[in-house]
């Protein structure tokens, strides 16, 4: 295990209300009564069961077990809630927990809608979105704020997914084409020319599935947008706490390597991507390629985190004016440099 507070303890390290409180309970609850029943998986992409377990709990405190695959580098869970169970968590206690609400808000359309306006900066900037208007479809689109943005431009656009309460909202207040389902439950008149996943692919369980399905709905030049939680990012998004990065709706966690790993497997091309992950693929065939193996820099990165957290904590508690003195402190002594060099080694 990564480290001892990542162990099992039903703690979490998040401030939760009164609604989360009352929702973790409830879905500790089932598990503990077999209400939530649990598998054990192999590695997706390379179908090796050689794993490093790095956790046993998620920010909320609820059972998670992380592993790190030995051969190829990919991070997943397992074991994990079997589909129909993750099926009843979504319905009934994942957006209580998760937001601390029950309602749809304005201000998720609105936090949905920037992202909107991020991918099509990042689609734009690589020469992947035509000047002309295109069809977009999204995958998991929530209330549909991202496809709003895309509209705005001039696209014209089509979502699904299975919250049936957010579909309404974007359908009764911005009149978006959304539908509640999956892949495998809607009829596409026209083939997307885009193909947007925005923090979505890290929720489905059976990953070899879903990109099964994906090639039916594609022509030639259709983009495959993949945004996902970047687990390389974990210092700049999170602090360097991994726990804080860990929750259990996410059953797969990514790098770049991984994700490209992942669709190299089914015939996709990376076109551009980043650690974020912000990335782009095109179908082109069988690449009859073998997975990079990520596993010892993904190791060796988490295995940081925890050293690096110690010494951020320390820094972020330091006043403005204790950190000046420490900085001369260190100077004056000469060991600045070694400081530093220490930091950059963990």
């Amino acid at each position: 295990m990564l480290s001892r507070r990542l162990k099992n303890d039903g703690v979490s390290i998040l401030r939760l209300n009164e609604l989360q409180i009352e929702i973790k309970k409830q879905i500790d609850n089932k598990v503990e009564i077999g209400n939530y029943h649990f598998e054990y998986i192999s590695c997706p992409i390379c179908n090796s069961n050689d794993k490093d377990l790095i956790g046993e709990k998620d920010r909320y405190g609820l059972f998670f077990s992380t592993n790190l695959c030995q051969k190829c580098g990919l991070v997943y869970t397992s074991p994990r809630m079997i589909q129909e169970s993750y099926n009843s968590f979504y319905n009934l206690e994942y957006r209580k927990l998760y937001g601390g609400s029950e309602e749809v808000s304005p201000t998720f359309f609105q936090f949905q809608k920037k992202f909107g306006k991020r991918i099509y900066t990042f689609l734009s900037n690589h020469n992947l979105l035509s000047k002309t208007p295109i069809n977009v479809l999204e995958v998991g689109c929530g209330a549909g704020g991202i496809l709003d943005h895309f509209r705005d431009e001039g696209h014209f656009v089509k979502g699904i997914d299975l919250g049936e309460k957010y579909i309404n909202y974007g359908i009764s207040k911005y009149n978006l084409d959304l539908e509640v389902g999956s892949l495998k439950d809607i009829t596409l008149e026209v083939k997307p020319d885009l193909i947007i996943y925005s923090h979505v692919l890290e929720h489905i369980l059976d990953l070899n599935y879903e990109l099964s399905l994906l090639k039916k709905h594609i022509k030639p030049e259709t983009i495959v947008y993949i945004e996902v939680p970047g687990i390389k990012e974990i210092h700049k998004n999170y602090n360097y706490d991994i726990l804080k990065y860990f929750q259990n709706a996410h059953t797969f966690h990514f790098t770049l390597n991984s994700l490209t790993n992942l669709f190299n497997k089914h015939g996709f091309e990376l076109i551009y991507g980043n650690q974020f992950v912000m990335s782009a693929f095109k179908f082109k065939g069988d690449l009859d390629r073998i997975p990079i193996s990520d596993y010892g820099d993904v190791k060796t990165y988490m295995s940081s985190l925890e050293s690096k957290r110690k010494l951020n904590e320390i820094y972020l508690f330091l006043s403005k004016k204790n950190k000046l003195i420490l900085f001369k402190i260190l100077h004056f002594t000469g060991t600045y440099n070694f400081v530093k060099k220490l930091y950059n080694r963990y």
